[in-house]
């Protein structure tokens, strides 16, 4: 069984459109949305859709993951976002990976117009592919036990996927597999090119390097 975790704050308007890629793929899946204190209507698009809900009360992504992997029951766990989207099929390639691999994550493809986007999500895949890390837009999916002898995710207040992916490489075998995720490009629509592919190196980078991660996230999030 796979176990899909999904963190949420104040994403009424696009969870339902995730569940529902989920729940297309259903048979043998159980589903948490772990919220972290929405005040819109998350809660509710949750329950409409009949899947299993962790109202933790407060912010904090690794504290949600932390939280749903938690309650989950599967023989792997997938990590996914609220605003994302799971192509057909692509829980059945998960189940389909040999038992030698401890875990790994999809492609990806952002759902804007530009064509800028085609480049970000193909130039973002071959990154994950050639590195082994993986970035949680992705959907990081891992097995049980090496989730528990990693001690989960990190608190970190940016690259927690990142920190965990490149921690799991160091366990044991990962891989990249067919999705798409196909994710929302809203993070990215306010910026150009240049900047979102400064930014994402920047961070990338920095982290390597020690860089307090506090610092990066103030950076990255900046606005011009």
């Amino acid at each position: 069984m796979i176990s899909v975790i999904i963190p949420a704050l104040n994403e009424e308007a696009r969870l339902t459109g995730c569940l529902e890629s989920v729940l297309a793929q259903r048979e043998n899946v159980q589903v948490f949305v772990v919220d972290g204190g929405s005040k819109d209507g998350t809660l509710e698009a949750a329950r409409r859709c009949g899947v299993e809900v962790v109202a933790l009360g407060r912010a904090g992504l690794a504290a949600q993951l932390n939280a749903g992997a938690a309650e989950a029951g599967g023989d792997m766990l997938l990590f996914l976002h609220a605003d994302s989207r799971l192509a057909p099929g692509t829980l059945a390639r998960l189940r389909k990976i040999p038992p030698g691999i401890t875990g790994g994550a999809f492609t990806m493809q952002l759902d804007g117009p530009r064509f800028f986007y085609r480049l970000l999500s193909l130039g973002g895949n071959l990154y994950c592919r050639l590195t082994g890390t993986y970035f949680g837009d992705r959907g990081i999916f891992v097995r049980p036990s090496a989730f528990h002898r990693l001690g989960g995710f990190a608190p970190l207040p940016i690259m927690t996927d990142v920190d965990f992916s490149r921690r799991m490489r160091r366990l044991g075998k990962t891989v990249l597999l067919k999705g798409p995720v196909i994710n929302s490009s809203r993070k990215f629509d306010a910026e150009s090119p240049w900047r979102t592919i400064y930014l994402i190196f920047y961070a990338l980078l920095a982290f390597r390097l020690g860089v307090d991660p506090a610092r990066i996230k103030k950076k990255y999030y900046s606005s011009g």
